[in-house]
C-alpha cells in the first residue's frame, strides 16, 4: 500500500488509516514502526508538552529511515516558521492546529492537514472554504477556542455529514472508544494521541499495540469483499494468538471465495477461519476447507478452521476429518 500522505484516498484496499501525533522519544517510535502505524506527528508549537526541536525532530526522523511519513504540527505560527522547519527537517506533511486562512494553507509548500475544532456552536460550513488542502482533521475544541491538547472525545454527532476529502477524527481516542468511532462514523483515519501514553510525549506501547489490534480488524474488513463476513475475536491457538474471521452464512462463487481467502492470507499469515454459521454437505465442507488449507499451505502460511459443534463431529467421522486442522 502507498501510505504517502499525499495520496490518500478514498477506495483504497486500506481505508482506515492511523497517524500518531506528539511523538517525541525513541520507544514510543519504535511501537509505532513495529505495530504498523501509517504516519508519525512532531509538535512543533512551543507551548505543547510534547513540543520538539529541530535537533530531536532530526533525530527521530533518522530513527524512521523512511519507513513512514512524517506530519509536522503547528498552531498559528508564521509561515516562515514553518518553512524553517521543512529546511531543517525532513517532512511530508503539515498539520495545522490554528485559525489558519485557506489562502494560508495555500502557501505552505507541502500537503497540509487542516484541523478544525469541534465543540458547541461550531460552523460545519467553514470546512468548505477548505477544498485545497490534503486531509480534513476533526479535534475537540479547546476552551479558548482552539483545537488539540484535550484528550477529550467530542460530540461526533456534529461531525459533517459528507466529505469529498479524506478525514481524521481525533480527541481523546484510545482502545475503550475506537472502535464506536470506526463502527459509526467509518473516517478515512484516527488520529491518535493522549490516549495511547503514559505521560505526556512518551507512548505507551501497550495501549498502541491494544488500539492497533483493534484496527486490524477493521482494515481486515475493508478488504475482505470475496468471502463475507466480519473480524471476530482474537483466539489462542496452542500459546500463539491468531485473528479470527467469522465467515458468514451467504455464500460467493467458489472461485471468488478463494480471492477473498487469498486477501485475507495476504494480512494475516496465520489465522482461523470460524464457520460457525456456515451450513452444508459434510463431505463437501471438509473438501472445500481441505482445498483452502492446501492454498494456505502453499503460500507458506497456517489456516485452521472452527466448526460448529455437529459439524465437527461428522468431520471427524469422516474420511477427511483427520486432514482438516480443527480448534475448538
Amino acid at each position: 500500500m502507498d501510505s504517502s500522505i499525499a495520496t490518500i484516498a478514498r477506495g483504497e484496499i486500506v481505508t482506515i488509516l492511523v497517524k500518531v501525533c506528539g511523538i517525541t522519544e525513541f520507544t514510543g517510535l519504535d511501537a509505532c514502526i513495529r505495530l504498523g502505524v501509517d504516519h508519525v506527528g512532531l509538535n512543533f508549537v512551543p507551548s505543547s508538552p510534547r513540543h520538539v526541536d529541530f535537533e530531536t525532530a532530526r533525530r527521530l526522523v533518522d530513527r524512521i529511515g523512511g519507513r513512514l511519513p512524517v506530519v509536522g504540527v503547528f498552531k498559528d505560527q508564521a509561515i516562515e516558521v514553518i518553512e524553517e522547519a521543512i529546511r531543517e527537517v525532513p517532512l511530508d506533511a503539515i498539520q495545522l492546529h490554528g485559525v489558519e486562512s485557506p489562502n494560508f494553507c495555500a502557501r505552505v509548500n507541502r500537503p497540509v492537514w487542516k484541523v478544525f475544532s469541534v465543540g458547541p456552536g461550531w460552523d460545519p460550513s467553514t470546512v468548505r472554504s477548505y477544498s485545497g488542502v490534503a486531509v480534513h482533521l476533526y479535534d475537540t475544541a479547546a476552551p479558548d477556542g482552539s483545537s488539540g491538547g484535550t484528550g477529550k472525545v467530542f460530540d461526533w454527532g456534529q461531525l459533517p455529514t459528507r466529505s469529498h476529502l479524506p478525514w481524521y477524527i481525533a480527541g481523546g481516542l484510545r482502545a475503550e472508544n475506537i472502535a464506536s468511532a470506526i463502527t459509526l462514523h467509518r473516517p478515512d483515519g484516527l488520529d491518535l494521541n493522549s490516549g495511547v501514553e503514559s505521560a505526556p510525549g512518551v507512548k505507551d506501547p501497550g495501549k498502541l499495540e491494544a488500539v492497533m489490534e483493534i484496527v486490524s480488524a477493521w482494515r481486515t474488513q475493508a478488504v475482505v469483499v470475496g468471502l463475507p463476513g466480519r473480524p471476530a475475536e482474537w483466539m489462542m491457538v496452542e500459546g500463539e494468538k491468531l485473528p479470527c474471521w467469522k465467515v458468514s452464512a451467504v455464500r460467493e462463487s467458489p472461485e471468488v471465495e478463494i480471492r477473498g481467502l487469498l486477501d485475507l492470507l495476504e494480512i494475516h499469515g496465520n489465522l482461523v477461519l470460524d464457520l460457525t454459521s456456515r451450513p452444508g454437505d459434510v463431505q463437501q465442507v471438509a473438501i472445500e476447507l481441505m482445498h483452502w488449507q492446501m492454498i494456505a499451505r502453499e503460500r507458506g502460511s497456517h489456516l485452521m478452521f472452527k466448526l460448529g459443534e455437529e459439524m465437527v463431529e461428522a468431520v471427524v467421522r469422516s474420511s477427511l476429518g483427520g486432514l482438516l486442522e480443527l480448534v475448538d
